[in-house]
């Protein structure tokens, strides 16, 4: 979970220029006119490759709106069904830990549950209830940096994204995030997209332009393949 490690060039930095690919000379265009249709005449100046070509329906390698940069050649954006398997994986390695202790509190009160003593049931979940506020929280926190920690080291990502051979950084330009955009994007990702109803604010990873979910776009990230 470390921060150290050698910073990825970003997309500015590798060369490639915001906007699509330029369209080919159209079939003839800068030809001499061919006898027959009047006077002869030079031929015309080439035409310019045009800034916007791209096959009518497709968006372009490595699209970005404007303001952004594009993507360098051969740069995948992750969408929707990938990222719910680094999701489930993550949720593993900090779930099973949350459950064990959980497991553990439930076993010391093993002997009031199985009595069917409704009064020492109460009593019991009484007695804990500091130890699970206090496992809760660690379990909150603990969610908050290890994503946020995890997804701003030079790895960009968390065990489940690496696992998958994703990577979170900058909608802008490709580069690393920072600790505090990783924070905002856990936090967006926790109060945000994950209280629209049906699950709409993740789905959106599967349509959107850059494959991104509603946190990605408050906090200006985008999830990519390596």
């Amino acid at each position: 979970m470390s921060n150290q490690g050698q910073q990825p060039p970003s997309w500015q930095q590798q060369g490639q220029q915001p906007g699509y690919p330029p369209a080919p000379p159209h079939p003839g265009y800068g030809q001499p006119q061919q006898p027959g249709y009047g006077q002869p005449q030079q031929g015309y100046p080439a035409a310019p490759p045009h800034p916007g070509y791209a096959p009518q329906g497709y968006a372009p390698p490595g699209y970005a709106p404007p303001g952004y940069a594009a993507a360098p050649p051969g740069v995948v954006f992750g969408g929707f069904w990938i990222r719910v398997v680094s999701y489930i994986i993550d949720g593993l390695v900090i779930g099973i830990p949350i459950w064990i202790i959980f497991g553990i509190v439930f076993a010391s009160m093993s002997g009031a549950l199985s009595s069917g003593d409704e009064q020492a049931v109460a009593n019991a979940f009484a007695d804990n209830i500091g130890i699970f506020i206090v496992v809760y929280l660690l379990a909150f926190v603990g969610a908050w940096l290890y994503e946020a920690m995890m997804n701003s080291s030079a790895a960009g990502g968390t065990l489940g994204k690496r696992a998958l051979g994703l990577r979170v950084v900058r909608g802008t330009d490709g580069s690393r995030i920072s600790f505090g955009r990783a924070t905002g994007r856990f936090f967006a990702k926790l109060f945000i997209t994950g209280l629209i109803p049906f699950g709409i604010g993740f789905m959106m990873a599967g349509f959107t332009e850059r494959k991104r979910a509603l946190h990605d776009m408050i906090a200006d990230t985008v999830v990519i393949k390596k």
